[in-house]
């Protein structure tokens, strides 16, 4: 009889395959990017891994995302290409969901939009519904009612009764005493910090059991995502209120982009973070012209995994889980 550890070894190497062939199916080719770099991204709230050789000649980061590598292989005329590949980021610590190494995949496809986006990862998860019928979660997951898609102005009012703007959200703040800080205090926060206040303590918890995405984000948490009508065009998975996944209509302004990072810089250093120097490598690509209108996403394999095995932890389902 295989252990319960065999098994999910067994298990885990299937769910891989089975992403590729989906993969490769839709027409999408395997990439290969570096995992150490001497920049990397300039997320705010990430910490990423410094590393270095014995006598310190050598050094760099361990990536918290290939995702401007990826993208600089799009802007030299690939269509459609994936990644999957050992991610790094620190923080979390004990957290049942989260390890500093893990298995991310990061796909990009021209000419398509948040919304051919999300129909195609929905049709991902009814592939692994489909393909590993004997799990409990397959039939879950070839059902189309499992699946909600939702703007987050519309699951914030129906959770807090208030809409988006700064005022709003500090109003929710105090009313549901989400925090002790003051309210001329809470005026001067950045408004992502008010927003995930929100939405960590008001919205999350209460997702539910489907697989939810919530798309359409303030302009001000855009990230690397355009901006149309006034909305940022990603979105964000959930299963289980677990988040997934992180997606983009990406961004193609060179001049904004390079903007985005300029205040990012100025965010980490308020935040008493290293502050990186910016990709000019990355932003090369979108100034070239040559980086199409396209759109991407990175997907947490290890949690995906978990969850389609019925876990609710990456121990036993993630071997880079202490």
């Amino acid at each position: 009889m295989k252990s319960v550890v065999l098994q999910n070894q067994i298990l885990r190497s299937k769910f891989l395959k089975c992403t590729r062939s989906f993969l490769e199916e839709s027409g999408f080719l395997e990439v290969d990017t570096p995992i150490l770099k001497p920049i990397v991204g300039m997320e705010p709230y990430l910490d990423p891994f410094l590393v270095s050789s014995p006598n310190s000649k050598e050094r760099g980061y361990l990536i918290t995302s290939p995702e401007y590598s990826l993208k600089q292989s799009l802007s030299q005329g690939l269509e459609r290409i994936y990644e999957i590949t050992h991610t790094f980021r620190s923080g979390e610590e004990g957290s049942p969901y989260h390890s500093a190494e893990f298995l991310m995949l990061e796909l990009y496809a021209k000419d398509w939009n948040d919304r051919n986006l999300r129909k195609f990862i929905k049709n991902y998860f009814k592939r692994l519904g489909s393909d590993f019928s004997d799990l409990p979660t397959s039939k879950f997951l070839t059902e189309d009612s499992s699946y909600e898609e939702i703007s987050v102005e519309d699951i914030i009012k129906t959770h807090t009764s208030r809409g988006l703007s700064r005022e709003e959200l500090i109003e929710t703040v105090i009313i549901h005493h989400l925090s002790s800080v003051k309210q001329e205090e809470l005026v001067t926060w950045q408004y992502e910090d008010l927003f995930f206040l929100v939405f960590l303590n008001l919205v999350e918890p209460k997702l539910g059991d489907k697989i939810v995405f919530l798309y359409d984000y303030p302009p001000e948490c855009a990230a690397l995502a355009r901006i149309v009508d006034g909305k940022a065009k990603r979105f964000e998975i959930y299963w289980s209120g677990l988040e997934l996944a992180n997606a983009f209509w990406e961004l193609t302004d060179a001049e904004e982009q390079r903007n985005r990072f300029t205040e990012e810089q100025m965010l980490r250093e308020k935040l008493s973070k290293e502050i990186f120097p910016l990709d000019e490598d990355f932003l090369s690509a979108l100034e070239s012209g040559n980086f199409p209108d396209s759109s991407g996403i990175s997907l947490g394999l290890d949690r995906i995994f978990m969850r389609l095995s019925g876990g609710d932890g990456l121990k036993g389902f993630s071997p880079y889980f202490a």
